[in-house]
C-alpha cells in the first residue's frame, strides 16, 4: 500500500541577497488550544482515512472487477493521482488564504459518502467501457474525490505549524511523518479490524462522519470554516446512511466482509422454479443448493460426479482445494460414504455459514476433515497422498488465483497423487473468442505436468463464446484418465507459453472474457 505523504515548502528570497536570512512567516490562521498535537492528529487521522477509503474501495468494486492485480492498480493508482492533485492544489489554498482547511475536510466528507451511494456505478461502468477503463473510472468516480480533498491536507498543516524558514523542514517532516503513520496505521486497523467487523456502506458511511468531524476539529484549532452544529448534523446522518445502505436486500439470508472476501448468503428462485440456496464470494457463486434436497444446483459438481464414476469405487480418498460451502465434497461424500475428504479452505468463515445454512450442517460429517490453511502452503507441507486433488477456488466471478495454475502449482498437486491419482479442475472460460487465450495457456501447462489431459463441457449446447464451467481429469500417467463418451471435450489446443511462478498474466488473460461480455450459460 502506498504511504500517505506530502509537503510544502516556503521560500523569500530577495532579489539582491544571494543567501537570505530566515524570516517569520505568517500563518493563515493562529491556533488555539491543542497546539502541535492537533495539527500532527489531523495528520494522523488524513493518513489513516486514505487507506481506508483505498482498502474499502477496493473490496467494494470486487464484485465487479475481483481482486485480482486490475483492480488493485487502477484504485492505487487513482488514489495516488488524487493525492498528487490535492497536494498540489493544498498547498496553493493554504497560501491565498481564501478557502479554510475545515472547509475543504467538510467536502471530503461529503464525497466520501460517493462510494456509498454509487455502489451500482461499477456495474454501468464496466458494461459500458470495459474491464480495464471501467475499474480506473470506478476509482476515480468513487474515491478520488475525498482522497483529492484529504492530499491537500499536509500543506495546509505545513504551513500552519511553520514559524521560520529556519525550521520549514523540520515542520514539514513532522507533518508528513503523522500523515505517513496515519497510513500505516490505517491499512493494517482496516485490514485486519475493521473490514472484518463492519459492512463495507458502514465503514464507508462512518469514515465520511469521521472526515466532519475532523473539519470541525480543524476549525476549532485553525479557526474559520462551517458551522459546528452543521458538521456534526452531517456526520450523524452520514452514518446513519452507511447503516441504512448495508440493510440486505430480499432473499439476502446473510452478508459479511472476512478477511478474505465479501460474503453473502442468498435464497432465490432458479429458472426451473426450484429455490436454491446459494453462497456468493466477491461477486461470483461459489456454492448452490436445492433447499428442499440439499443437493448441488452447479451442473459441473453432477457432471464432476459422473466423470469420475469409472474410477469411484475404487477410490479411497480425496483432496478438494476451496471449500466454500462444502456443497462439492458433501456431494461426493454421499455418492461414497467410504471416501476420506480433506478439504483446504482459507477462509473460517465460510465454513462456518456452511454449517448454518448448507448441506453440510445438517448431519455430521466426520470423514470430511476441514483443513484452514492457504492451498500452496498445504501442498508444500503435506506429505499425504490422494486418489482424486479436486481445484475449485476462484477469487471472481470467473478468476482462477494465479498462484494455483502454474507449473510449480500443477506439480505440487501431483506429488499429491497415490499411484493411480487423478487431478480434477474446474474452471470458468469460452471455448472461442478474445477470452479462450486463458484456456490455452492453461492447457500448455498442464501437458507440461500431466501426461493425459482431458477438457470436459458441461453444456454441450451452449455457444462457444459463451462462459461456462469446463472440467479438467488429467493423470501423470499416459492414458490413466478415464474416458467419458457421454462428454464432449473442449476443442481448445494448447498455445502460448506455460505459466510459471515467475509469469502468470492470469488475471489480464481472463480480463479479456469482459471484452465480449460474459455470456453466462
Amino acid at each position: 500500500m502506498p504511504a500517505y505523504a506530502g509537503h510544502s515548502i516556503f521560500w523569500a528570497v530577495s532579489d539582491s541577497a544571494p543567501s537570505p536570512e530566515p524570516r517569520e512567516v505568517s500563518q493563515a490562521a493562529p491556533r488555539s488550544g491543542g497546539g502541535r498535537a492537533g495539527l500532527f492528529a489531523l495528520a494522523f487521522a488524513s493518513g489513516f482515512a486514505v487507506l481506508t477509503i483505498e482498502i474499502a474501495g477496493a473490496r467494494l468494486i470486487a464484485p465487479v472487477f475481483g481482486l485480482s492485480a486490475v483492480p488493485w492498480t487502477a484504485v492505487i493508482g487513482v488514489i495516488l493521482m488524487a493525492l498528487a492533485v490535492g497536494s498540489h492544489l493544498g498547498g496553493r489554498l493554504a497560501d491565498s488564504g481564501a478557502v479554510p482547511l475545515s472547509t475543504v475536510l467538510a467536502i471530503a466528507g461529503l464525497t466520501g459518502a460517493l462510494p456509498v451511494l454509487g455502489g451500482g456505478f461499477p456495474w454501468m461502468a464496466r458494461d459500458v467501457l470495459g474491464f480495464i477503463p471501467g475499474a480506473i473510472v470506478s476509482a476515480m468516480v468513487l474515491f478520488a474525490p475525498p482522497v483529492l480533498c484529504l492530499g491537500a491536507v499536509v500543506p495546509y498543516l505545513v504551513q500552519a505549524d511553520t514559524e521560520s524558514l529556519g525550521t520549514v523542514g523540520r515542520r514539514a517532516g513532522d507533518v508528513s511523518a503523522a500523515a505517513t503513520g496515519g497510513s500505516i496505521a490505517g491499512t493494517f486497523a482496516t485490514g485486519f479490524v475493521l473490514l472484518p467487523a463492519f459492512s463495507l456502506p458502514v465503514l464507508l458511511g462512518l469514515t465520511s462522519a469521521g472526515l466532519l468531524l475532523m473539519a470541525v476539529f480543524s476549525g476549532r484549532i485553525l479557526g474559520r470554516g462551517p458551522g459546528e452544529g452543521r458538521l456534526l448534523v452531517g456526520a450523524l446522518a452520514l452514518g446513519a446512511l452507511g447503516y441504512t445502505a448495508a440493510q440486505p436486500g430480499s432473499g439476502t439470508l446473510h452478508a459479511q466482509q472476512t478477511l478474505y472476501s465479501a460474503v453473502q448468503v442468498t435464497e432465490r428462485e432458479w429458472a426451473d422454479g426450484r429455490l436454491v440456496r446459494e453462497m456468493f464470494q466477491n461477486g461470483g457463486s461459489s456454492s448452490a443448493e436445492y433447499v428442499d434436497t440439499g443437493e448441488p444446483a452447479h451442473e459441473y459438481v453432477v457432471a464432476s460426479q459422473r466423470l469420475l464414476e469409472p474410477v469411484i469405487d475404487a477410490a479411497g480418498s480425496m483432496l478438494v482445494l476451496g471449500g466454500a460451502a462444502l456443497t462439492l465434497p458433501v456431494a461426493f461424500q454421499h455418492r461414497r460414504p467410504e471416501l476420506q475428504i480433506t478439504v483446504v479452505e482459507i477462509d473460517p468463515v465460510v465454513t462456518d455459514l456452511a454449517r448454518r445454512y448448507f448441506a453440510y450442517g445438517d448431519r455430521s460429517y466426520p470423514d470430511i476433515e476441514i483443513v484452514h490453511e492457504d492451498a500452496r502452503v498445504y501442498l508444500r507441507s503435506s506429505q499425504e497422498r490422494f486418489d482424486f486433488v479436486y481445484l475449485d477456488v476462484f477469487d471472481h466471478l470467473l478468476t482462477v488465483p494465479w498462484t494455483l495454475v502454474t507449473s510449480e502449482a500443477l506439480s505440487d498437486m501431483a506429488a499429491r497423487l497415490g499411484p493411480n491419482g487423478l487431478f480434477v479442475a474446474n474452471v470458468l472460460s469460452p471455448l472461442a473468442g478474445p477470452g479462450v487465450g486463458f484456456l490455452e495457456y492453461f492447457r500448455a501447462t498442464l501437458e507440461r505436468t500431466f501426461a493425459d489431459v482431458h477438457i470436459y463441457l458441461t453444456d454441450t449446447e451452449a455457444d462457444p463464446v459463451v462462459t461456462q464451467n469446463l472440467i479438467v481429469v488429467a493423470s501423470p500417467k499416459a492414458g490413466g484418465a478415464p474416458t467419458a463418451d457421454w462428454a464432449n471435450e473442449a476443442e481448445v489446443t494448447a498455445a502460448g507459453r506455460v505459466l510459471t511462478d515467475s509469469w502468470a498474466p492470469v488475471e489480464y488473460l481472463q480480463a479479456k472474457v469482459f471484452l465480449r461480455g460474459l455470456g453466462w450459460r
